[in-house]
């Protein structure tokens, strides 16, 4: 790269008016092209003329006409300037072409990313994704992910978390399996060891664990599939059970009040893409 010294050139609104005006031909073009006023750029380009000891305009009546000195300093900087509007451009359009890397629990990408993901395809041809279901919160700088869709509360750490949406808790299953018995507790369940608001809500309504006749599966689709084949109840968010309860494969056990989940949207800290945001909008309209 070639070295030069920043301090020794003239501001850069100055330059910036200038090879405006010399493009176009008149300051007035200038101004509306930079969404100022006139004045606003007859100053800055004899500013600009002031700090190099140089006359750069000859005539400023109806057309604009430059100085030999003009000219040239006009194609050197339409050069300058026309050279960082390409390179800008191709890395707007590498960085969406790199496209995103999200992660999330395989249960929300399932049932929820999924179903709707091909709509934002056809309306982002341009954006690859890239989705890796996980159950354990990543660490999204070191792993490389761009977005993780989380259930929570924040704050995580190195992360700037978006509400997404709220949703509630349902307990389910099969019709067959509800008819049973109206009394949960006699009921096999479902239960996970790992989840805190599932073991609050069964002590606070005095239901004991070890007392249930219950199988434990920490993974969100095998305990998803066990429902769905009678082997239990599932305490889930809604948004996940919606499509099963929706066909009538699971039905909701009426009377229980439930406890209400919020979904984010979670970026590591710092400059947000612009893939990112797009996907962030479109998932916010589509949920």
């Amino acid at each position: 790269m070639n070295p030069f010294d920043w301090r020794a050139l003239p501001p850069l609104p100055s330059l910036r008016a200038f090879e405006a005006a010399a493009r176009l031909g008149s300051f007035s073009a200038a101004a509306r092209v930079l969404n100022v006023t006139h004045p606003a750029v007859a100053q800055q380009v004899r500013a600009l003329e002031r700090h190099l000891g140089v006359r750069l305009v000859a005539e400023a009546a109806r057309r604009l006409r430059l100085t030999d000195a003009g000219e040239r300093l006009a194609a050197a900087l339409n050069a300058g300037f026309a050279g960082m509007a390409e390179a800008l451009e191709r890395a707007r359009r590498a960085d969406r072409n790199r496209g995103l890397r999200i992660t999330t629990t395989p249960g929300f990408a399932q049932s929820v990313l999924l179903p709707i993901l091909s709509g934002f395809w056809a309306d982002h041809p341009d954006i690859p994704v890239s989705l890796v279901p996980d159950s354990r919160p990543a660490d999204l700088a070191r792993e490389g992910f761009d977005l993780a869709i989380r259930a929570g509360t924040p704050p995580w750490p190195g992360t700037e978390a978006e509400l997404l949406f709220r949703c509630g808790m349902v307990l389910v299953g099969t019709p067959e399996l509800i008819a049973r018995s109206p009394d949960p507790a006699r009921l096999p369940w479902i239960l996970s060891k790992d989840d805190p608001l599932e073991a609050a809500w069964l002590a606070g309504r005095g239901l004991d664990p070890a007392r249930l006749n219950a199988v434990h599966l920490e993974n969100a689709m095998l305990a998803m599939s066990a429902c769905l084949r009678g082997m239990g109840v599932l305490f889930a968010t809604e948004v996940i059970m919606r499509e099963s309860i929706a066909s009538g494969a699971l039905q909701v056990l009426p009377g229980w009040d439930l406890p209400e989940v919020t979904y984010w949207t979670v970026i590591p800290e710092g400059e947000r893409r612009a893939p990112v945001a797009e996907f962030v909008a479109w998932l916010k309209q589509r949920l």
